[in-house]
């Protein structure tokens, strides 16, 4: 179960238009709890499989960028 929701959240935030906090991650994959989204989050972050900030009004995450190299 752990993988499945690390790829989720992966997927998602590569195909959203801006960063998102944990409460919109848990919504729309389909995520039990809140405790658990962000449980994942960090992971990923640690893992350095996406980007996070702490603000003033909690974590947001992104997607890592592939580095584009210029021909």
């Amino acid at each position: 179960m752990s993988e499945k929701y690390n790829q989720r959240i992966v997927e998602l935030l590569k195909n959203a238009d801006e960063p998102m906090d944990a409460e919109k991650i848990r919504v729309a994959c389909e995520i039990g709890n809140w405790n658990t989204a962000m449980k994942h989050c960090l992971e990923l972050l640690v893992d350095g499989r996406i980007n996070g900030q702490r603000t003033s009004k909690g974590w947001i995450f992104w997607p890592k960028r592939e580095a584009r190299t210029i021909d």
